[in-house]
């Protein structure tokens, strides 16, 4: 027996494979420490180093079990291989998988609140400079609105949940627990970004709390061994759609039928339309191209990121280190020669440091420091003639000028005179170029720093599981405009048509208008904001066998400084309590109880609970033997939260009263008297939200996740105007005050869908798709009711918010005789003819006036959006692709360019389309009613040119490609990473043209561009 032994050990030592590999995620490839390797058979067990590699040794038919936190289990097969390379597929719902709420963190699967939250991987797929921007069609119940792409000023309106009130709807935004800005954050400082969405998970923010919150997690220190990260990006931009207008030729067509079809002489001769429209005399007879001379065909953006990260050896001190440089060119092409810079751009600064110490086993501080320093170029444009120049900026874009103006100046203008002067066209003031190049230039500086230090003491010797925190925090931001404004002298192309075919026409240049060229004048002015927060926390967390206890008590006193008024100040405390049974049951109470100073003394405060609880049913015994539900969970609310932002009014609980001039009163004297501009209003209180939330979560095979949300919101003392005042008041209705009288209801559902798989150790894939629906109705809104003749007798009660009336379009009128046999139009402009709109007489009383006005579909906030994101990993290579969209959006097509009566110069391709009777004769496509230079009855708020604005887009593809470790390692390097990306690549839409973006809710802003980025990142 002892031979058979001793011959069998060397057998066995024989079939031992020295096995070595690496343990990465699959998500980012980034290498994994402390990921346990263990033999199947024997429970051997070894960790992955800090780069993320094993050894040991095993049999060929061994199975070896790779586990890490947060991870899912992965099982490989040895088979004689002696290099196994593991990608690790994050737990879609791990025991240990904690998730940002307010003012706190917790474990997902204790969560009863309905939470969405997105990574910074996915945040850094999309080039955009604008972080609000980044977030379209990620998180379900987000619905995000860019209503400019200009650089700098790339606005993005958010919406969580819809919209429930006439007032301010913007969420809160919390950066690392401090109310601050989001758009100016660099993505490469976010560790993640939450939105909470129902009254347990807003309850906190009390009377502020009803818009939804967006939490902003930024990064810091994780890793032992210092990381540095170096990311360089360039990419061109392009606008993919923009608003043009029709050439000369085709302009002086045109402007001759809508002559024609007045019954006036047309302007431009056969000559001259030959001239147009063969080209043989562009400086006469030029055809102008406006968005060829004003617009660059690409602009470049560059962004250049430099991080350090790591802990020290004992992990008493934490670092996150980041500094980011962002230049945005604009698009818009400016004279070369001009002694000033009028050109569209940006240069932004930004800088985080993030810095967590443990100053002994229970006393623990950090300090984050960040800030920005923007510089923001642009024309003056028309902004000098509006008076009060930096308030004007806050409020609008010279963009908006430049672009409306360049759709009025035709084609057949000249740019210049011979002498190098501005041209216009008839009755435009303001020509784009001019605007553009010879208004002067603005130049504005945006810094802002912002500073938080805090301290928790760990209190085990009062209790096991108390703490205690204190955080205080100063930001500080300063705007200053230098600015240098001119005017320019206007010139107007006259042609007097000559009679004799033989004889050229009388072409020459007169002045327009009484300006002149003058010298710059500099002028400046600067605002200042500054804000202070302090908070103080006693936390509990306890584990009682089977029970589990937390609570949170909580004091926050901010104070909010704008300029020169009086600081905005808020003042309150809030709680949390949370029990949890066998890791099965959970219930949770939170609850606000905060003021605001809107509201008059002894009414400022308000108590707002909200109560939840969740069953974890995957948790019972019973699924225990079903491998195939890995999560299975429902969960419910119901709350209170406030709102008390009331539109920017302030302090609407005083009299606003002012002494004037004129008139006469024995108590003031001559000359003086005591005006009204508005009553006050004592009992003004805040917004009301109760809302209700039922939720119900699955999960399959560790694969495929199903959420679903149902929530219905009823807000009431909506501030708003009353509508029915009786004439017996003895005042306008102008100087009463707004009274809480609104009531709305917001009701919809959110669907995500999650699937997430590792095929095999090269390849893994995950698909994640959000489908919400959110609409709004107006059940009060102090509204009277419309004699009977209306056709509808409410304009505002039981519509949703925003709702746009309007005539419907019949269709046509044909002829003379079918004006006479049909309905008086009685719709304001000319008189019917054919060609017009013949509009539905809905009250049937025989004429068509506002009475017979009817709602026309949908709204301007759309009731459904969704999102779809698709990502493949296989070996080095990855890919990933956004799709987002919205639907039952309404958009009114009725800007410069789109109608053209009178008052309006240019003509856009639909007016070419535009009703004759030859092409109604003919069974053409007529896209537009009749032209004229006359006030038309067409171009009046109807169904016809209110437009379905739904969409789908192609919001971003990245390609990246990660070198093999044992290549970069020889160059001391830990991770090379070349990648390619794109956003706003191709949109589908419905709209009847393709120069307009249907996310943009005019065609004056500046449009949303395109970008192609190219970057490199290197991890040291």
């Amino acid at each position: 027996m002892m031979l058979a032994l001793l011959m069998e050990l060397p057998a066995q030592s024989q079939q031992l494979l020295d096995i070595s590999g690496t343990v990465r995620d699959s998500e980012n490839q980034e290498v994994l420490p402390g990921v346990t390797v263990t033999i199947a058979s024997s429970g051997f067990s070894v960790k992955t180093d800090i780069d993320g590699q094993f050894h040991l040794q095993a049999k060929p038919e061994e199975t070896l079990v790779f586990r890490h936190v947060g991870f899912d289990e992965q099982y490989v097969y040895v088979d004689s291989r002696v290099n196994i390379d593991v990608l690790l597929v994050k737990s879609t719902v791990g025991l240990d998988e904690v998730a940002v709420v307010a003012y706190a963190t917790q474990k997902k699967e204790t969560i009863t609140g309905a939470i969405a939250s997105v990574k910074t991987k996915e945040l850094k797929q999309s080039p955009a400079a604008n972080l609000a921007v980044t977030l379209a069609g990620r998180l379900p119940g987000l619905t995000t609105l860019q209503t400019s792409g200009e650089p700098g000023r790339d606005v993005t309106a958010l919406f969580i949940r819809g919209r429930a009130t006439i007032n301010q709807t913007a969420p809160i935004v919390l950066i690392d627990g401090i109310e601050r800005e989001l758009t100016h954050i660099d993505p490469n400082e976010v560790e993640s970004i939450t939105i909470l969405k129902d009254a347990s998970s807003t309850a906190l923010f009390g009377v502020r709390g009803a818009n939804g919150v967006i939490l902003v997690t930024t990064k810091r220190g994780t890793s032992e061994v210092p990381e540095i990260n170096l990311s360089a990006e360039g990419a061109v931009q392009d606008f993919p759609k923009f608003f043009d207008m029709v050439n000369s030729y085709d302009y002086a067509s045109l402007r001759n039928l809508a002559l024609k079809n007045d019954g006036l002489p047309a302007q431009f001769s056969e000559k001259a339309l030959e001239m147009y429209r063969t080209g043989a005399d562009p400086v006469n007879y030029p055809n102008t191209n406006w968005r060829d001379i004003m617009m660059k065909d690409v602009a470049l953006q560059q962004r250049y990121n430099l991080n350090i990260s790591g802990t020290t050896n004992n992990r008493s001190m934490k670092y996150f280190v980041n500094a980011t440089y962002l230049n945005q060119g604009g698009q818009f092409n400016v004279e070369q020669d001009l002694p000033y810079d009028p050109s569209f751009k940006l240069d932004r600064y930004s800088f985080r440091s993030n810095i967590d110490l443990q100053l002994n086993n229970r006393l623990s501080a950090f300090m984050n420091v960040a800030g920005y320093l923007e510089k923001q170029n642009m024309p003056m444009s028309i902004l000098n003639r509006l008076g009060d120049i930096p308030t004007q900026l806050e409020g609008m874009s010279p963009a908006l000028y430049i672009i409306s103006f360049m759709t009025r100046v035709p084609a057949n203008v000249p740019m210049l005179t011979p002498e190098g002067e501005v041209t216009t066209g008839p009755n435009i003031d303001w020509p784009a170029y001019g605007l553009l190049n010879r208004s002067g230039y603005v130049k504005q500086t945006r810094s802002n720093v912002l500073a938080t230090f805090g301290m928790n003491q760990e209190l085990d010797m009062v209790t096991k599981g108390l703490s205690a925190r204190l955080v205080m925090s100063f930001d500080t931001r300063s705007i200053n405009n230098l600015y240098g404004a001119r005017e320019f002298i206007r010139y107007m192309q006259v042609i007097n048509p000559s009679s004799d075919p033989t004889i050229p026409d009388e072409i020459y240049f007169s002045q327009y208008g009484g300006w002149l060229n003058t010298p710059i004048t500099i002028g400046g002015g600067s605002n200042f904001v500054s804000l202070f927060n302090f908070q103080a926390y006693l936390n509990y967390n306890r584990q009682f066998d089977k029970h589990a206890i937390t609570g949170m008590a909580f004091y926050q006193q901010q104070q909010n400084i704008q300029g020169i008024a009086l600081p905005f100040n808020l003042r309150g405390f809030a709680g949390r309590l949370t029990y949890g049974y066998d890791n099965k049951y959970f219930m949770e109470f939170n609850a606000g109880y905060n003021g605001s100073e809107q509201f008059a003394k002894g009414k400022r405060f308000g108590f707002f609970p909200a109560i939840s609880a969740g069953w974890l049913i995957s948790n019972e015994p019973t699924f225990k033997d079903h491998d195939y539900i890995s999560h299975l969970k429902l969960r419910g609310s119901y709350g209170l939260v406030g709102n008390d932002q009331l539109g920017g009014r302030r302090f609407l609980y005083l009299d606003d009263i002012y002494l004037g001039a004129g008139g006469y009163s024995t108590s003031l004297g001559l000359g003086q008297h005591i005006g009204i501009n508005m009553l006050k209003n004592a009992d003004i209180t805040w917004e009301i939200a109760r809302k209700t939330n039922v939720g119900f979560e699955l999960g399959l095979f560790n694969e495929l996740d199903l959420i679903v949300d149902v929530f219905k919101e009823k807000r009431d003392n909506i501030l708003r105007n009353r509508s029915t005042i009786p004439l017996i008041n003895g005042f306008p209705a102008s100087v009463l005050p707004p009274v809480n009288i609104g009531v709305i209801e917001n009701k919809g559902y959110e669907i995500e869908l999650n699937y997430r798989k590792a095929v095999t150790a090269d390849l893994s894939i995950l698909t994640k798709l959000n489908f919400n629906h959110a609409k709004n109705k107006q059940l009060f809104a102090d509204e009277p009711l419309l004699n009977p003749d209306f056709a509808y007798q409410y304009r505002a009660t039981g519509y949703p918010l925003g709702q746009n009336f309007g005539y419907i379009v019949e269709g046509f009128f044909k002829d003379a005789e079918d004006i006479a046999n049909s309905p008086q139009q009685v719709v304001g402009g000319h008189e019917s003819r054919p060609g017009n709109f013949k509009y539905k007489d809905l009250n049937m009383d025989g004429t068509v006036n506002e009475l017979d006005m009817a709602p026309l579909k949908y709204t301007a906030i759309p009731e459904y959006t969704f999102g779809a994101a698709f990502n493949v990993n296989y070996k080095q290579w990855d890919v990933s692709v956004l799709f987002q969209g919205v639907a039952n959006v309404g958009r009114i097509m009725g800007d410069n360019g789109m109608w053209a009566g009178s008052g309006f110069s240019n003509y856009s391709d639909w007016h070419r389309y535009s009703w004759t009777p030859e092409r109604a004769a003919n069974g053409e496509t007529i896209k537009y009613p009749r032209l004229t230079t006359q006030a038309s009855p067409d171009e009046r708020l109807n169904d016809f040119f209110y437009v379905d604005g739904s969409f789908l887009r192609l919001r971003n593809v990245e390609l990246g490609y990660t070198f093999p470790v044992k290549l970069v390692t020889r160059m001391g390097i830990k991770r090379i990473r070349l990648y390619t990306n794109g956003l706003n690549l191709y949109t589908w839409d419905k709209l009847p043209f393709d120069g307009i973006d249907p996310e943009l809710t005019s065609a004056y802003a500046y449009p949303i561009q395109r970008l192609f980025n190219f970057g490199v990142n290197v991890t040291f």
